[in-house]
């Protein structure tokens, strides 16, 4: 029977790489600026945040997560939507969020339960002929 002790985690995972969630408020915040210019830009800089985001975000997760090309491609249209809305807070509080998340997921560990170390049964039984061959003196 194979006893291993796992470390538990009190966090789950991040869906989201911590680079692509970066990359998702860098490109939020980037573009804030000719977003408070009006709705003229926005025609050019909302496909162009979202499809710059997507193609960070496929690429990260495929490439550092090892996600298949269809995750990596569902996450990083979902991520290039959220950081092509045209307030600048929406990329930022999402991709802070999971950020923060995997920052937890990695830092924060609980201690793994103290249990004995498995004993070899073939020790017991050795110790045992060892003291059947060698009686203890009264």
């Amino acid at each position: 029977m194979d006893h291993q002790i796992q470390p538990r985690h009190p966090f789950p995972a991040s869906p989201i790489h911590p680079f692509a969630a970066l990359a998702t408020i860098v490109l939020d915040n980037i573009f804030a600026i000719p977003e408070l210019a009006g709705p003229e830009l926005w025609i050019f800089t909302v496909p162009l945040i979202g499809g710059i985001c997507l193609l960070t975000t496929t690429m990260v997760q495929h490439y550092l997560s090892k996600d298949s090309w269809g995750e990596s491609i569902a996450k990083g249209l979902v991520m290039g939507i959220i950081a092509g809305v045209p307030i600048s807070v929406t990329g930022t509080a999402v991709g802070g969020i999971l950020l923060g998340w995997a920052g937890l997921h990695e830092w924060v560990r609980l201690p793994a339960p103290k249990v004995p170390p498995p004993v070899d049964d073939q020790e017991i039984v050795d110790a045992e002929v060892k003291e059947v061959k060698n009686p203890p003196n009264p």
